[in-house]
């Protein structure tokens, strides 16, 4: 097994005419799920408080995260998740290295987890 592996991108668009046209027609994608992030997640995790439509792509090899905004943002949704063995593991080497790290509790016992990097970059960190 693989130490990282990739699960998704998310990117920001703001043109719902790509849907179609782009993902679906050019890239080949198949819409899988669509959903709200409501503006207090997108909070914390993006800092942008803004409730977003949110539709997930797939071509079986990868998922596309695409965050539906009105108009261009100075804040985005983008975002790459990949997923490790061990979350605390690469929790106390962020913290130790000095990136920001964001531990989000869920209604589950299970968390969401974000690393930035040192230009802005979320890297969202799921288990393997």
């Amino acid at each position: 097994m693989k130490v990282i592996v990739f699960e998704h991108i998310g990117i920001t668009i703001n043109e719902e005419s790509d849907i179609q046209a782009f993902y679906k027609d050019l890239l080949g994608l198949k819409e899988i799920n669509k959903f709200d992030l409501f503006d207090d997640l997108s909070e914390k995790i993006f800092g942008i408080s803004n409730t977003v439509p949110v539709s997930l792509f797939s071509n079986d090899d990868l998922l596309i995260e695409l965050f539906l905004t009105d108009k261009k943002q100075k804040q985005v949704y983008n975002h790459i998740c990949i997923s490790v063995k061990n979350r605390d593991d690469i929790i106390k080497k962020a913290t130790s290295m000095g990136f920001p790290v964001t531990k989000i509790k869920r209604e589950s016992k299970d968390y969401l987890l974000f690393i930035k990097d040192n230009s802005g970059n979320i890297f969202e960190i799921k288990s393997q």
